[in-house]
């Protein structure tokens, strides 16, 4: 094995660089099902489209961002956010299910409850669910099953790739 893959697999074998790379992962295939919803009509603004704006116009920046700027914005808050949660189900793992699925709809679910029934609406970032669209919450619901449960597959196929390779 080459240098360039030793420290690839000295990365994968920590936790902390596993989750964060779930995360990232999870958080393209979150981002899908998101925009699937937009695309079939189910709400027009992305929730991290709208915690962006909000953000942004909370600390003052919102109108110095071109459009191609902002969407660059939201796209990037979303991926560092997911890689966060990811880091947050490496530390969490140990005290998950064993099985992935569950693991991860767990995580999934925990995600969204404090983002969407905690944090985000105390920090008038994004409306209570109670006002919400029913269908962007419905939406957004599924989306976090999906991403708590494609982080925790990603940090298992990271986890046995690693183990392959020794």
């Amino acid at each position: 094995m080459n240098l360039t893959g030793q420290r690839v697999r000295a990365a994968v074998t920590n936790p902390l660089v596993r989750g964060c790379l779930a995360g990232t992962i999870a958080t393209g295939i979150m981002t899908l099902l998101i925009e699937g919803g937009r695309a079939g009509g189910l709400f027009r603004t992305a929730p991290p489209e709208e915690i962006t704006a909000r953000a942004e116009a909370a600390v003052g920046v919102s109108h110095e961002l071109s459009e191609p700027a902002f969407h660059a914005s939201w796209g990037a808050a979303h991926v560092a956010y997911g890689a966060l949660c990811g880091v947050g189900f490496a530390l969490a793992r140990p005290l998950l299910p064993v099985s992935t699925v569950l693991a991860g709809l767990l995580f999934g679910g925990t995600v969204w409850a404090v983002s969407y029934l905690g944090v985000l609406p105390r920090l008038q970032l994004y409306p209570p669910i109670r006002v919400d669209a029913p269908a962007r919450v419905a939406v957004m619901l599924a989306a976090h099953a999906a991403f708590g449960i494609a982080t925790a597959e990603a940090d298992r196929h990271l986890s046995d790739t690693r183990r392959a390779e020794r």
